[in-house]
């Protein structure tokens, strides 16, 4: 049962990571829409200066401010990152939506540009290399992701 488990687990990251993956391939995926060069170029001289630059990023917090407090409080960040979230899910149904009926069928869903990626992260979870993960081998890939941040992990 742990197995079947754990498989469904690995199925289901491997279909986010993949969309994650595909989506970051066009603008609109995992990074929000380029600013065209003139949104950017706010004085309209034909160049961005440091401080036009900055100025992108001051707007974005400042939109994420809702109370205009100078702070992002936890409520703010949820909105925020629900936003991104919606235009994220939004981009990957636009792109990827042959029929058009709004929802991603199993045929529809990015296919993984390469299968050797999943195995390697598995490999790395079975320290001792016998074809299964245990559960000290698993508690101990999720210590050490926790750490060191997902794709840093390395066998020893």
């Amino acid at each position: 049962m742990v197995h079947k488990g754990f498989i469904a687990v690995i199925v289901a990251s491997s279909v986010v990571l993949t969309a994650g993956a595909a989506m970051a391939q066009k603008p609109g995926g995992m990074h929000r829409a380029p600013i065209s060069f003139e949104d950017a170029d706010q004085d309209g001289n034909g160049e961005i200066s440091k401080e036009e630059f900055a100025a992108r990023h001051e707007a974005r917090f400042d939109a994420a401010d809702v109370n205009s407090d100078g702070a992002l409080d936890r409520d703010e960040m949820l909105l925020e990152g629900q936003k991104r979230l919606e235009e994220r899910v939004d981009a990957l149904i636009e792109r990827f939506d042959e029929d058009e009926d709004g929802v991603l069928s199993r045929d529809e869903m990015p296919k993984p540009r390469d299968s050797r990626r999943a195995d390697k992260f598995f490999d790395r979870m079975d320290q001792d290399e016998n074809g299964s993960i245990s559960k000290a081998e698993y508690e101990e890939a999720q210590e050490h992701m926790g750490k060191h941040g997902k794709g840093k992990w390395r066998k020893n």
